[in-house]
């Protein structure tokens, strides 16, 4: 891991101006290996801020992408992407969430398709929206900024419970208003 702007005053591409707060944050690292990091810090010059700054973009929209979320300039291209993954989550819970008709039979295995369901559809589905969303931000009105973060919190808190076992009654629910999103 290498800093793109030193951490100390006198090392490489330094900025004694900038907070050490700021330095130690994710935004001002980069991935190197070893070889790579001794030249971009041993030239300095050749490898100012900027040019890692691109580094660093391009990889994460490469990784991104490769992981289904990538950045689009019409609101229809995104919807595009996010409906059917809404569908499959809606269609999920509906079939098989605590509100399914067979949850209500206590000799069924429904806990136990629920608990799978969530932790192979509804999860992974969540993560690709907020990806989705987090790489197209630029297309979002405040209000559904207010609405993302709404569901942000609800996905964390919904992980929570279903992956790490905490208990708590107060999991926000699913925004219904996510289902018109960017509509």
């Amino acid at each position: 891991m290498a800093h793109i702007i030193a951490a100390s005053p006198k090392g490489p591409r330094a900025n004694s101006a900038l907070d050490p707060r700021v330095l130690a944050l994710e935004e001002n690292l980069i991935l190197l290996c070893l070889i790579c990091h001794k030249i971009v810090d041993s030239q300095e010059v050749q490898y100012p801020v900027e040019l890692l700054q691109d580094w660093k973009s391009s990889h994460e929209a490469r990784i991104s992408s490769a992981f289904g979320a990538r950045s689009f300039d019409r609101r229809e291209e995104a919807r595009s992407v996010l409906e059917p993954i809404l569908h499959q989550n809606r269609a999920t819970f509906d079939a098989f969430g605590p509100y399914a008709e067979s949850s209500w039979n206590p000799l069924s295995d429904a806990v136990e398709i629920w608990t799978t369901r969530v932790r192979e559809v509804i999860i992974p589905n969540n993560r690709m929206i907020l990806r989705v969303l987090d790489f197209n931000a630029h297309l979002l009105s405040s209000a559904e900024i207010m609405l993302l973060e709404r569901f942000r919190i609800h996905v964390d808190e919904f992980e929570r419970k279903h992956v790490f076992g905490a208990i708590s009654s107060s999991v926000p629910q699913f925004p219904e208003e996510m289902n018109q999103l960017l509509s």
